[in-house]
């Protein structure tokens, strides 16, 4: 029988013009010490800034490259196969540009400055976004923003915050202090990181994922200036049509990261399946069946997940509104914490010992793999969510333990 070539292949626009091979094989080649050091390859950042890879989203008419999520997801499976830390420290800037693109979509108003100004300085973003105690939650904060002349004033921590110490922006968002009873509002704001009262406590030293570099960020008597506010919504807001946008930006792209990482597990899977040999039986493990099965069951598992990714995400492109697409990519995204550390770990296990030596990249995905499970919404809060809106109960984005189709249900959700 004939072989038909990578079973992958056409799921994904090709990303050659963006992230030219030789770029990605210098990334790849430099995975390893940014895993060893816990911190982002500087040669890494400096070989996509010299791409222009930072504006890539940014509409062409604001001097970017105008890729959509479509494409956008295709470049992040591609820098997840050759760095998954970098790819998922990336991704926080991928999912802030996103952000302010579907923003000025809905608004139209001036934050297109904004988005000129990172395509055109090649300006890369952190996104601070978790908080410790927050739950997973991205529309609320515990930092409490007070309103002052000219702006607002603000302190607090953000942790995890991937390439807090070596972006040029961070993208943040703030709760605006209000009186007992009056609504509460979320800001989301950009602030450069060199603002006074801002700094970075390298303090990253997690088990995978390594390389992003996710630092904390600290936050003192910090002054945001009103022109760098370019979003406002109700805090726990499940109606708000730009997080919901934002949230389908992050669960795809990042979603995205680890299918990269898994595309990388299979290929070393396979160097390793066809070297190592059963001496009894005289063949390479690729060659058993038994091998294969476990390789073939997981190469369906992931197939079915690329090509609800992919969809989704040309979905969203098409014009597909946001409210209408959450549940879709949030299970895109939870199906992904199941079949993305399972395929690695099957992998690793029919590899044998070798998979488990830290001389190879096996061992190193394996780990970065678990990250996955921590993204934000949490998995807690997104199998609440899908159950709601499946049941027809009162549904936000926030872990709730109200029991809303009991109590009537609870400030700041929406239902069907």
């Amino acid at each position: 029988m004939t072989a038909l070539g990578d079973p992958f292949d056409g799921l994904w626009p090709d990303v050659e013009r963006e992230l030219p091979e030789h770029a990605l094989t210098a990334i790849a080649e430099r995975a390893q010490e940014a895993d060893r050091a816990g911190a982002p390859a500087r040669e890494s950042l400096d070989l996509l800034r010299s791409l222009d890879w930072p504006g890539q989203p940014v509409p062409e008419k604001f001097r970017g490259g105008g890729a959509g999520l479509v494409r956008c997801c295709a470049m992040q499976r591609a820098l997840g196969a050759a760095d998954p830390a970098l790819a998922v420290a990336l991704n926080m800037h991928l999912f802030s540009v996103g952000l302010m693109v579907e923003h000025w979509r809905r608004r139209t108003d001036t934050s297109w400055l904004l988005m000129e100004a990172i395509a055109t300085q090649n300006r890369l973003l952190a996104s601070a976004f978790a908080e410790p105690n927050l739950g997973g939650s991205t529309t609320r904060s515990l930092l409490r923003a007070q309103e002052v002349e000219g702006g607002w004033r603000v302190s607090g921590t953000k942790r995890p915050c991937s390439l807090a110490a070596e972006a040029d922006l961070v993208c943040l968002q703030l709760q605006a202090e209000a009186e007992p009873g009056d609504p509460q509002e979320v800001l989301v704001v950009l602030l450069p990181t060199t603002a006074p009262g801002m700094r970075v406590v390298r303090d990253w030293d997690a088990m995978g994922m390594r390389g992003s570099g996710s630092n904390t960020l600290v936050l003192e008597d910090c002054f945001i200036p009103d022109e760098l506010v370019f979003h406002r919504a109700p805090a726990g807001s499940g109606d708000d049509d730009v997080f919901a946008a934002g949230t389908i930006w992050f669960a795809l792209t990042s979603t995205a990261c680890y299918l990269g990482l898994s595309q990388a597990a299979l290929r070393h899977a396979g160097d390793l399946l066809g070297r190592s040999r059963i001496a009894h039986l005289d063949s390479p493990r690729a060659g058993l069946p038994s091998y294969q099965a476990v390789v073939g069951e997981h190469v369906a598992a992931l197939l079915t997940l690329e090509a609800a990714c992919a969809d989704t995400a040309r979905r969203m492109e098409q014009g597909a509104a946001p409210e209408r697409l959450v549940d879709t990519a949030l299970a895109v995204k939870q199906r992904a914490l199941r079949v993305v550390p399972e395929a690695v770990g099957a992998l690793a296990e029919v590899c044998g010992g070798a998979a488990y030596s830290r001389s190879g990249p096996l061992e190193r995905l394996w780990r970065d793999a678990q990250a996955i499970r921590f993204h934000p919404p949490t998995p807690v809060a997104t199998r609440q969510y899908l159950a709601r809106r499946a049941l027809g109960l009162p549904a936000g984005l926030d872990l709730d333990e109200s029991a809303p189709g009991l109590a009537g249900g609870a400030s700041g959700t929406t239902g069907r």
